[in-house]
């Protein structure tokens, strides 16, 4: 049996439900798709921004606390002793509360004991143990994180409650016949770095939920960051580039098995101060940072089927408009070609083809009834009436 074409209002519908629908889901997807990675490449240029701006500001930071001690020590180098105590410790003490960083500031002779300091703190205490005392009497040193000892009970606590911790700076001193005078060593505070982290977080729209900032030893230690991770150390895709230099951004599954955008920025040092190593690490949770991208693309997709819809619909009537004057006029040449002649042929003018078919048709329909009438045969002839027969034996009436 051979199967019955489909109509076309029926091929024009179907095509454009593929015409509307499917181009629109396309779009939309494609849209969508497009945002979400423009806001992930976007992320992780804010993220890398922010994590260079702090390694930048950490290593200027250093440098200058580090020229600082510099030129203190050239000044004791000058005088020759650190017997002008009083002198020492005003120029100490104004240091200090000019410069909130500086926990301590002090000298120690040749043999360790602390001669002047800050605030009289630890003089005349044994610093001889101290590694920055050790590494002081050879060469100008920085030294990593470490908490507080000697001034643990002689400071107060710090505000966010953690130990007081503290890095280092220690630069030896010697008189101009090179003989060694001591060390001048420098506390500088801990809080300090995370005053910068946040001042840089919260700079505008950086302030976001969901956002962290760390910075890690050179072994991929945490020295600042959550409370729950400080002191761990990190084994990371992003942490293991930033601990060998490199600066990136990647998206990653984190211990808590969450997923963060991850930006990553090794400190390189300023100057003479070289630096210790340390990597700077931002993250942001990735459902936050993507919480508005996801109503933005379920936003596009949803206009993008409203549309698809509306215009299925005008389509659809449209579709039906446009082939009903064909199906009107192929009824009537179907009623024409059952010989029902007298089937009127509806006028149309929807468009030229269906006014040229209605033209042929009614054409078609005239020439058929002359056709029709021609091949009719004649009728035959009528006979004449005849005329009564006068009888013969009839009389004429009397008179």
């Amino acid at each position: 049996m051979t199967k019955r074409p489909k109509s076309l209002g029926t091929v024009l519908r179907l095509g454009i439900v593929g015409l509307c629908i499917v181009p629109s889901v396309v779009v939309g997807l494609y849209a969508s798709g497009s945002v979400g990675e423009r806001v992930r490449t976007e992320a992780g240029k804010h993220l890398l921004d922010v994590s260079t701006r702090i390694a930048g500001m950490l290593d200027l930071g250093m440098h200058e606390r580090w020229r600082d001690m510099t030129l203190v020590a050239s000044m004791i180098n000058a005088q020759g002793s650190l017997e002008q105590t009083d002198d020492l410790r005003n120029q100490f003490d104004t240091l200090k509360r000019n410069v909130p960083i500086y926990a301590w500031i002090g000298a120690a002779e040749t043999g360790g004991r602390v001669v002047v300091s800050s605030q009289r703190l630890l003089e005349g205490v044994d610093v001889s143990a101290r590694p920055w005392f050790r590494a002081g009497t050879q060469a100008p040193f920085a030294g990593d994180l470490h908490e507080a000892l000697l001034l643990a009970q002689k400071l107060p606590p710090a505000p966010n409650g953690e130990p007081l911790r503290f890095v280092d700076i220690a630069m030896p001193l010697t008189r101009k016949d090179g003989m060694p005078l001591g060390v001048l060593g420098a506390h500088l505070s801990w809080a300090w770095a995370n005053e910068v982290a946040e001042s840089v977080l919260h700079r505008g729209s950086d302030d976001k939920p969901g956002l962290d900032a760390f910075v890690l030893s050179r072994e991929g230690v945490v020295l600042m960051g959550p409370k729950d991770l400080q002191g761990q150390k990190l084994d990371l895709a992003s942490v293991r580039a930033g601990v060998q230099g490199v600066t990136k951004t990647v998206q990653e599954i984190w211990p808590d098995g969450k997923s963060y955008f991850t930006a990553v920025a090794p400190t390189r040092g300023e100057g003479e101060y070289r630096g210790l190593g340390w990597v700077v690490l931002v993250r942001h949770d990735a459902d936050a940072a993507l919480a508005d991208v996801s109503a933005l693309q379920h936003r596009i997709l949803f206009a993008s089927l409203v549309m698809a819809v509306l215009a299925l619909v005008a389509g659809w009537v449209w579709a039906g408009r446009l082939s009903r004057p064909l199906r009107v006029l192929a009824e009537a040449a179907q009623r024409l070609s059952q010989g029902d002649l007298a089937t009127p042929v509806p006028p149309t003018r929807a468009f030229a083809e269906a006014t040229s078919l209605s033209t042929s048709l009614v054409q078609l329909s005239m020439a058929l009834d002359l056709t029709l009438a021609a091949r009719q045969p004649p009728a035959a002839p009528a006979a004449p009436a005849s005329a009564e027969p006068v009888s013969a034996s009839r009389e004429p009436a009397a008179p």
